[in-house]
């Protein structure tokens, strides 16, 4: 194998690896059964306010 042809291989199919792992991450983020887990992460950071205060 020349240079070349390792080069065009490593080109194409790591376009292709990181475009799917995008459509992999996309559908997670935007399921809806996920909805909850997301804004529980979400409030997460958040300080809890007490109501007395």
């Amino acid at each position: 194998m020349t240079h070349d042809t390792l080069v065009y291989l490593s080109k194409t199919v790591g376009l292709i690896w990181l475009m799917g792992f995008f459509v992999i991450v996309v559908i997670r983020a935007y399921n809806p059964s996920r909805r909850a887990a997301h804004d529980r992460a979400a409030r997460s950071i958040l300080k809890e306010q007490r109501s007395d205060e």
